[in-house]
Formats: C-alpha cells, structure tokens, sequence
C-alpha cells in the first residue's frame, strides 16, 4: 500500500481493528457503512470492511451504502470464514478483494497494495470459478485478435489458464512442467501486457 493512500478500517470488532492498526499510517476506525459516505466524499478510496455476519445490517453488501459507493472506492471485504459463494456475491457488489479476517498483516499490505493499483485480489479456487464464469458466459475470439504476439505452446498454455486450470493441470494436459508453465505464463502476461489471469481471460474472450 502506497504510504500517501488512506485506509479506512470498518468493524465492529475491537480487537479485529486493534489488528488491523498493525497495517500502518493509523487506518481511521467507522462502524456505520454510512461512514462510507463520508470517506468517498473526502476523495479517499481505500476501504478494509469485516463482513461479520452478526451485525444487525449484514449481508453488508446489499446495505444501500455499500451499493452507493461501491463503484468509487477500492473495497477489500474480509471474512471470517471465506468462502466461493460469498466471494462472488461481495465482487458482484462491487468490492475489489476478498481475503480471510485475520490474513496476516503482510498478506493483508498485499492485497491492499493490489486493489488500490486497480486489480483484483482473490483466492486460487474463486479466481478459477471466476474464470469459467468467464468462459461460460462470454463467447471467445478469434485467435489472431489477442494470441498474434505468442508462441504455438504460449498460446497454449494461455487458453488452459485463461479457464481456470492450474498450473499443474496444465503442466499434465501439455506433458511439460510446472516450472515451465510458469514461464510460458509470466512470457504471456509481459506479450499481452495483463497482470494476472483474470485479465487474461477477459483479453481471450475479447472484453480488454
């Protein structure tokens, strides 16, 4: 996270935000999500909200203050027990991540740091349900549109990737190794200038 970005913190845990104090540049603390208001309207972004199912207003994301800003602000929704189905919901409403409540402190500096450059922070099995998402509801292009600039095996290892397969499924659909797919991979992103797979998915399917 960029030191001149501000973070707001909202829980109504105590010891969750004394925890999350622990990220730097002393987070300010909200409890209301109308506190969103305020925090859009003072031209920050950076927002860390608990999803604790307990509170009187959750599923939080459907509360009309989540929904009013949502598309201005870097929202990173943590739960204390992540799961797909809540993912989606919380990235469908507009948040940018979704990581676990008590993710440790560089975890949590990480995904930060990620959202508030414009990307998306999930975990390995909702971005692999995100994909086929993707590829289930989106049709794809033609070849020469987004694969001109890679190699016959890059092109290759790019639609496995761009569906969700694993590094390691790939490495078996293709006969080589993990090692390698990750090297085909990182040649891809850098060829094709995406940062991670769901971009890539997008660009196979013709959106970016």
């Amino acid at each position: 996270m960029s030191p001149a970005e501000p973070l707001l913190i909202l829980t109504d845990d105590d010891l969750l935000a004394e925890h999350w104090q622990a990220l730097g540049r002393s987070p300010v603390r909200a409890r209301r999500l109308e506190d969103l208001d305020t925090w859009r309207s003072a031209g920050h972004r950076l927002v860390l909200v608990d999803l604790d199912p307990r509170r009187a207003d959750a599923p939080l994301w459907q509360h009309a203050a989540w929904q009013r800003n949502a598309t201005g602000l870097a929202i990173l929704a943590a739960s204390a027990q992540p799961n797909d189905d809540e993912g989606l919901a919380v990235l469908n409403a507009g948040a940018c991540g979704y990581c676990h409540t008590h993710a440790p402190t560089t975890t949590l500096r990480r995904a930060l740091d990620v959202i508030a450059g414009g990307e998306l922070w999930v975990g390995r099995a909702l971005l692999s349900r995100l994909l086929r998402l993707v590829d289930t509801r989106l049709p794809r292009v033609g070849l020469a549109h987004w694969s001109a600039p890679l190699t016959e095996r890059e092109r290759e290892v790019a639609q496995l990737a761009a569906v969700g397969d694993s590094n390691l499924a790939i490495a078996d659909a293709l006969g080589i190794t993990e090692r390698t797919v990750k090297a085909h991979l990182k040649a891809v992103f850098e060829k094709l200038q995406v940062a991670d797979r769901l971009q890539l998915a997008l660009r196979v399917h013709g959106v970016r």
